[in-house]
């Protein structure tokens, strides 16, 4: 009956009408088939006894890890929070216990082998990136499996991005890029996460950062046993590539645009309108976005995978060029502005260097007009030396005055030139007596 269900969902699901449905659920969807037997299983939530949920609390797990209460559960699992009782302060932890929901013992090694390539992703990239959870321990105990990893203090995305209500243009565009700055890592290691969606993006409250958690749906390229198909991914950000078993890295990026036009409509994904020709998502109509965010969008989201953006990385170099154009156009007048500033700025200096230089040499002019008047009534004998030079040193300064006088463009030749002529008059008074 299982295989029957699952087979009928992956046919109905190439339907758009029918993927606009699946698009009101959220939780995570797999869908294991096997190539040699023909069957397919299907691993995803389901209502659990209430009383399991809650009988793991306050166990302690290899006398290190204490539960303290139920987070969640998916379709391989459940999720606790606990304490690590061997380190100092005791920090929080997240325990994931495997405990797959399809009682078929076939289910049980392939969502095994799911558990333990979380594991090893985990490992490897949430020691190289801050927003990626880390793995701290790998184990069985008494028959079942775990996983303990990094508890990240923060709330998931769903808290921003709340139907009903639209975020901003700029909000948009700054979430897109740090979602996108995470994942390009994750595709740098040739990983397909195959379950982006708000509830697996965390806000971190110490410094804002977006980190990605549940690795339990990941794909790496090339890993894949042969002749098994598994289809994994949340109904409304799983393309269709995705939901017939064949995830590639713009699978992710499907994800990643519908939940930035989710936040920019306040539409969750199944109120989304579909083109029936093509099976595009309409939804420019519904939003306020300019052209350049709005293509760039479209192209995350086409129906077929070879014209969507191949990665995060190139998703993200889209999306900068998009920053990089109003902000070049905007540079260019900041930079007219700086250069129309710092001219006004070189002619007051200049004019104030005019009016210094100007005082200045006032200033001397006088002082040794008095210094030489003093000499010369001091030595009577040589009057005639002392009067050419003083007329001397006048027609110098006048000279002086002149060039002030073109660079300041204000009165300071006149205040000069009439201290001058008083000078002079001065001295032929005294030479005449």
């Amino acid at each position: 009956m299982v295989s029957k269900l699952t087979s009928s969902i992956r046919h109905m699901s190439q339907n758009p009408l029918v993927r606009k449905t699946l698009r009101s659920r959220s939780e995570t969807v797999k869908l294991l088939g096997s190539g040699q037997s023909g069957n397919t299983y299907l691993l995803a939530s389901a209502r659990r006894n209430r009383h399991h949920k809650y009988s793991f609390a306050r166990k302690t797990l290899r006398n290190r890890f204490e539960i303290i209460k139920h987070l969640g559960s998916g379709g391989s699992g459940d999720t606790y929070l606990a304490i690590d009782l061997d380190l100092p302060g005791q920090p929080h932890c997240v325990v994931k216990h495997l405990k797959p929901k399809d009682s078929n013992p076939a289910v049980l090694p392939i969502a095994k082998s799911l558990f333990d390539r979380e594991a090893e992703v985990l490992y490897q990239l949430g020691n190289d990136h801050d927003q990626i959870p880390r793995l701290f321990a790998h184990f069985d105990e008494d028959g079942d499996f775990y996983l303990v990893q990094e508890f990240i203090d923060g709330h998931a995305l769903t808290q921003e991005i709340v139907p009903g209500q639209r975020l901003s243009e700029n909000t948009v565009f700054n979430l897109l890029k740090d979602i996108l700055e995470v994942l390009a890592f994750v595709h740098q290691n040739d990983i397909i996460h195959r379950d982006i969606k708000p509830q697996n993006l965390m806000r971190r409250y110490s410094d804002r950062k977006i980190v990605l958690i549940d690795f339990g749906s990941i794909k790496k390229i090339g890993a894949l046993v042969p002749g098994l198909t598994i289809a994994v991914g949340t109904p409304g950000y799983m393309p269709s590539e995705q939901a017939k078993g064949k995830p590639k890295l713009c699978s992710d990026i499907y994800a990643v645009g519908m939940i930035g036009i989710q936040a920019l409509t306040g539409l969750i994904p199944d109120q989304l309108q579909e083109d029936p020709n093509t099976g595009e998502v309409l939804w420019r109509d519904r939003a306020q976005v300019s052209d350049g965010l709005a293509n760039i969008l479209d192209k995350m989201v086409r129906d077929r995978y070879n014209q969507r953006y191949q990665s995060a990385s190139e998703a993200l170099e889209a999306l900068n060029s998009d920053l990089e154009l109003p902000q070049s156009s905007k540079s260019v007048g900041i930079n007219q502005n700086t250069d129309d500033t710092y001219l006004l700025s070189y002619r007051n200096f200049i004019l104030l260097l005019g009016i210094g230089l100007g005082a200045t040499t006032s200033l001397i002019v006088i002082v040794l007009i008095y210094t030489f008047i003093n000499t010369g009534a001091s030595s009577p004998n040589q009057p005639t030396q002392l009067n050419n030079f003083i007329e001397k040193l006048v027609e110098q300064r006048l000279t002086n005055v002149n060039v002030n006088r073109l660079i300041a463009k204000r009165g300071v030749c006149k205040s000069n030139c009439s201290i001058t002529k008083t000078t002079k008059e001065q001295t032929e008074s005294h030479h005449n007596s």
